[in-house]
This record gives structure tokens, C-alpha cells and sequence, in this order.
């Protein structure tokens, strides 16, 4: 069925771009329509009504025009405004790869809903969790996403042999798919990385974790980065490019 000449939607603003003096093209993720993209007109004008309603993360109430090219914002309501992100660095820079991976793994039309719903729970930890916190939730969307695309790491057995993986560390291969135990290491090709075996028991509990309870649990710096390492690795091989904000993230002391 054809969408009426102007229709309303639930959604969060993922991304923007600048357009002449005044405008914007506003990229949206709607829990109903999936990717949405809207022309703001005039919006970077103080007089304008829409004016510091269309900020990255908010989370809005939309009404759009049914345009030649692109649809025209004609109102917004805004629903959640986490502007405490804007606070650190460190959850900032998570914000931005969490809204760039829904960028690249959510489509147009329904069928998003369980996209939109993860990236609006965590947007919402975002902005009420301490900085350092900002790792650990990063984790959490990276992993729910994965399983969500169907294209979640195998790290509970070998995905060479399907032997169950033993307690102790292992190599990860993106090509592979996840992990691999010492006897089939060379029956694969290309390159590996270490995966400790504290490493594949905090990605057995984010799993199985709600988010505050995985925002309650202490993981080790340097595991919950190697943790972070491998999801990205795994992440930029299925979607065939290197994320922009992880890459912010890693610069970040």
C-alpha cells in the first residue's frame, strides 16, 4: 500500500548532512518503516521551528511530505533527548559507532523493529551510565546486532571441527566465523587473532545478560577491549568496509 501524502512515524535520528546555507538531509531509523530520509528545510536556522529538534540520538515524533526526490519534514515532536552523551568522549564516541552499525545493518521498509528497539535501549543507557560503562555497552549492541542480522561469531565450538571449545584461550578468524581450536589451526587460511578464554566467557554472558546487569558486572579493561576488537573485526568483514566512529573509539585514552 502506498504511503499517504503526509505520514508520521516514531524514530531516531541517525545521521545528517549539511545542505546549501540553512538545510539538512536528516537520516532516520523509524520502528515501522525502517530507514527514513527527510529534507530539512531551513532547520540550521534559529528562527526555524525545527530548529534543536533534530539532534543526533533524539529520539522524535515525525511528520514528513511525500517529495519528488525526498521527503519533506514538516513536524517534530521530540520523545527522548540524551543530551548527557555529549558529556564524555568515551560515550560519545560509542553513540557514533552504535548509530553508524545501525546505519549499515538496518533497510528501508519493515522488518527493523528489533534494530530500532536495541539501538533506542541503548542510547538510553548511554545517557544515564558513568564513562566507564561506555565499553561494556558497546559490546552489548555489537553482539544483540549480530544475532539479530544473523550474522553473530560462532565462539561456544571450533568452526572447523564443531568440537566443543575447551577452557583456555583460542585464535578468532573473521573469514572463518568465528573461533578455532589449536588442532585446526592449520587447516585455515588467512589471518588470526588471539581470543582469551576470559574474552569467550564475557561473550557467553553478554548473550545471555540484560543491560543493566551487564553495566553492573566488572570486566577487566583490557578484556572487554579485546572483546570490542573482535566484534569490530567481525562486523567490518560481513558489511566489506571499516566503520569511521570505531575507529574514533580506539583513539580515545
Amino acid at each position: 500500500m502506498a504511503k499517504p501524502r503526509i505520514y508520521t512515524t516514531t524514530a531516531i535520528v541517525l545521521k545528517y548532512r549539511n545542505y546549501g546555507e540553512s538545510d539538512r538531509f536528516i537520516t532516520f531509523l523509524s520502528r515501522d518503516l525502517g530507514q527514513v530520509q527527510g529534507f530539512a528545510r531551513g532547520v540550521r536556522r534559529s528562527t526555524s521551528k525545527l530548529t534543536g529538534h533534530l539532534e543526533l540520538f533524539y529520539n522524535v515524533r515525525v511528520s514528513l511530505a511525500i517529495g519528488k526526490n525526498t521527503d519533506v519534514i514538516t513536524e517534530v515532536e521530540i520523545l527522548k533527548t540524551p543530551i548527557k552523551i555529549n558529556n564524555s568522549l568515551n560515550i560519545l564516541s560509542c553513540a557514533l559507532n552504535i548509530t553508524e552499525l545501525a546505519l549499515n545493518l538496518s533497510t528501508e521498509g519493515p522488518g527493523n523493529e528489533m534494530i530500532y528497539d536495541l539501538l533506542d535501549q541503548t542510547i538510553s543507557r548511554l545517557n544515564v551510565t558513568e564513562e566507564d560503562n561506555a565499553e561494556k555497552l558497546l559490546a552489548y549492541y555489537q553482539l544483540n546486532l549480530l544475532f539479530i542480522s544473523g550474522l553473530a561469531p560462532e565462539y561456544k565450538a571450533c568452526v572447523e571441527c564443531r568440537d566443543e571449545l575447551t577452557q583456555q584461550d583460542h585464535l578468532y578468524s573473521a573469514t572463518s566465523g568465528g573461533t578455532i581450536c589449536p588442532n585446526c589451526t592449520n587447516k585455515q587460511i588467512g589471518s588470526f587473532i588471539n581470543l582469551s578464554v576470559n574474552s569467550i566467557k564475557v561473550l557467553r554472558y553478554i548473550e545471555n545478560a540484560d543491560i543493566k546487569s551487564l553495566e553492573q558486572f566488572t570486566i577487566p579493561e583490557s578484556v572487554i577491549s579485546e572483546v570490542n576488537e573482535i566484534l569490530n573485526l567481525h562486523i567490518n568483514h560481513h558489511i566489506d568496509r571499516k566503520l569511521r566512529s570505531s575507529s574514533f573509539f580506539k583513539g580515545i585514552d
